[in-house]
């Protein structure tokens, strides 16, 4: 393998498990003995270990910089990242040390991790159970979900998204009102009433727009960034707006699972792991702890996989456009009040979304836990995709010449052209059909999530 120390004989293994079982205990000076023990044996078998560990240390000392979401690095983060036994000094030095590369910028967990991404390294027999106590101690809110079974991924590839769900709530409580109440360019006749809204939509930000039971939403991009989830019940109907950031993938899911009518249906309440599998947000849902693969709607691990593997999540129809055309073509529209009730600063993500920025326009950026692939579109290409009967394949359109990322048409399996709307499809025959509600997302989300993905050129 090049770049990396050549592991020793398989007769130090033992060893070597027993240096990396000494990273679990709780004391960071037997943390630094065991690393530099590490770095001297040259064994290739460890760095696995090394670069969980440093990924974990480098945001719980640099939690202003590295928390996410960002409008809470200004708080202290949590308890268990601040205890002192959350260190493993030297871990930089040992990765350096068993590898090429020596990263030594702010940002060089994330460029360790993307250095990882791109090989095939063979951990130490064990690692599974290692990485599963790791994360049940030092990260247990992720540790407790990561733990389930079945699983139908492989922990190795797992990454952690320096979250967790005791933090990255799910938005769950603000109502949606009149979109006209919030519109920024509205008459603010009226509008200095004490329980009037705030009118804070600007024609030119990014929403979200939806139809449900007749009656189109709206809910902004970027006050939906820091939750990555919105639970709601309209119309009657319990959806849930998820939302990868990494992805930059807005997909509406009905929230009831199973049963013969919508009496009987189980429904479930989602929310945010904090962890990353493909590059794309791993959600859980509170009833059993399943956890979901945010961008095929379908369960990867615990206990609705043993009962229905072959689940997927209905959905509904998202269009992610700008306020001002939304509003324009759905003028009942109602939209998200931005009384949260959490007391964000959400003009933080108005417009600039930080770091995620140049995971969503930069090529030479690597998603964690994504392996780099010289593909039919960029990586970072925005693209519309609708599943072919099921969550193994996919239909995929390139958005970028759509104006304001709208996609107005489609082609079917036989080649015949659609134009779309917001609820119907209709043929260059005059043939209507409802819409086929499709997923948004950059392409990599594609290539990694569906064993097919076909795209319409």
């Amino acid at each position: 393998m090049v770049g990396i120390v050549p592991h020793a004989s398989d007769g130090d293994a033992e060893r070597l498990r027993e240096l990396t079982d000494r990273l679990l205990v709780r004391d960071a000076d037997a943390h630094a003995d065991a690393i530099a023990e590490l770095a001297e044996a040259g064994d290739e078998r460890v760095l696995p270990h090394l670069v969980e560990l440093i990924v974990i240390d480098s945001i719980a000392n640099d939690w202003p910089s590295f928390g996410f979401p960002a409008v809470l690095r200004d708080h202290d983060p949590p308890r268990y990242l601040e205890l002192p036994d959350v260190r493993w000094p030297g871990v930089g030095d040992a990765l350096a040390a068993l590898a090429d590369p020596d990263f030594d910028s702010d940002h060089a967990w994330v460029e360790w991790e993307t250095w990882y991404s791109q090989r095939d390294v063979e951990p130490l027999a064990g690692f599974d159970e290692w990485k599963l106590r790791l994360y049940r101690s030092y990260l247990p809110p992720v540790g407790g979900l990561l733990a389930c079974e079945p699983r139908a991924f492989d922990l190795q590839a797992i990454r952690w998204g320096n979250c967790d769900r005791s933090f990255l709530a799910a938005l769950n409580a603000p109502e949606f009102v009149p979109g006209a109440a919030v519109d920024a360019s509205g008459d603010a006749t009226g509008s200095d009433a004490a329980d009037a809204p705030e009118r804070y939509l600007d024609d030119d930000r990014v929403v979200f727009g939806f139809e449900i039971a007749g009656t189109p939403y709206a809910v902004p991009r970027w006050v939906l960034f820091p939750h990555e989830l919105r639970n709601a019940e309209l119309g009657g109907v319990p959806v849930a707006l998820t939302y990868c950031t990494l992805c930059n993938a807005p997909i509406l899911y009905d929230r009831r699972v199973g049963g013969s009518g919508d009496g009987d249906a189980d429904v479930r309440t989602f929310g945010s792991t904090g962890l990353l599998a493909a590059g794309n947000e791993v959600m859980y849902d509170e009833e059993t702890e399943t956890l979901w693969d945010q961008h095929a709607g379908t369960p990867i691990g615990g206990d609705t996989l043993a009962t229905d593997p072959d689940l997927v999540l209905d959905q509904f129809a998202v269009t992610q456009t700008e306020w001002g055309a939304w509003k324009a073509a759905s003028h009942d529209t109602r939209a998200l009040d931005i009384d949260t009730g959490y007391g964000y600063d959400y003009g933080y993500y108005d417009g600039d979304v930080g770091f995620f920025e140049q995971y969503w326009t930069r090529e030479e950026i690597v998603r964690p836990g994504v392996r780099r692939a010289d593909d039919r579109l960029s990586e970072t290409a925005s693209v519309y995709g609708i599943a072919d009967g099921d969550a193994d394949a996919v239909w995929v359109d390139d958005l970028r010449d759509r104006e304001a990322g709208v996609l107005t048409a489609e082609v079917d399996a036989d080649g015949a052209r659609w134009r779309v709307s917001r609820t119907e499809r209709r043929s260059e025959s005059g043939d209507a059909r409802d819409r086929i509600p499709g997923r948004h997302g950059l392409w990599f989300a594609f290539r990694t999530h569906y064993d097919t993905a076909r795209v319409v050129s």
